[in-house]
């Protein structure tokens, strides 16, 4: 039973981990004031990734280890 269990968290963490690559797009700080037509974005993409898995890992860790 606990070899399903473990299974199944794998599974859980492998399909949170491609849904968070496949359906993130670049986001931006802050909409252009209106009249504005020459402004620069600040995309939030690559760090912002990076931080979910990190949390995403630090939550399956914290589950297993309370599963002991």
């Amino acid at each position: 039973m606990k070899t399903s269990k473990n299974k199944f968290v794998n599974v859980v963490a492998a399909m949170a981990i491609v849904l968070v690559m496949v359906c993130t797009s670049d986001l931006y700080a802050q909409s252009p004031p209106d009249g504005a037509t020459n402004t620069q974005d600040v995309p939030l993409d690559g760090g912002l990734i990076a931080l979910v898995i990190g949390a995403a890992a630090f939550g399956v860790k914290k589950l297993r280890d309370n599963l002991k």
